[in-house]
């Protein structure tokens, strides 16, 4: 079989706690095959790009674990605070790309 590769994303992924009573943390897993790749399709970690961008109260990304066969990485984003001077809701959206091969 012959050397194949392709690109994958930007994939978005948006977490919002409006509404939300407590925070969230969220792991997320991104594996090739489930964006088209082939069984067997590996990530090429130094093509792995993430950005975000927070629109609301705090919210951030963390644990990022790159490995060959998929990326793993939490979001959080906290709750709105009950009390009259709280604080707001976080909101954030993840961009992550990246590049498979199979040889």
């Amino acid at each position: 079989m012959a050397y194949q590769s392709g690109l994958v994303g930007p994939i978005v992924y948006n977490q919002d706690n409006s509404g939300v009573r407590t925070d969230t943390d969220t792991n997320i897993v991104f594996t090739p095959q489930e964006f088209g790749a082939p069984a067997g399709a590996q990530i090429i970690p130094p093509t792995v790009n993430q950005s975000y961008t927070v629109s609301r109260g705090q919210a951030y990304v963390h644990n990022l674990v790159i490995e060959a066969n998929a990326i793993v990485f939490q979001v959080f984003t906290q709750a709105a605070d009950d009390g009259l001077f709280g604080h707001h809701s976080g909101a954030i959206s993840v961009g992550t790309s990246f590049q498979w091969y199979l040889d």
